[in-house]
């Protein structure tokens, strides 16, 4: 009894949807266990001056109806 031997076009498809979703997991996997870096501008990192501007709250409240 002869084998039949598939056709190399068949393994060539084969092959290239293993490649291709080998691909996909790992740039999945590479996406989602990525630690991205945060850059905060110096200007957040300043202290805050407890002192408050009270002629602009003063305006705000003139501005407000009750």
């Amino acid at each position: 009894m002869k084998k039949d031997k598939l056709p190399n076009i068949v393994i060539l498809m084969v092959l290239s949807l293993i490649t291709v979703l080998f691909w996909i997991s790992f740039s999945a996997y590479r996406a989602f266990s990525k630690v991205d870096t945060v850059d905060i501008p110096d200007k957040v990192l300043e202290p805050i001056s407890p002192t408050l501007d009270t002629q602009t709250i003063q305006q705000v409240n003139s501005r407000l109806y009750p």
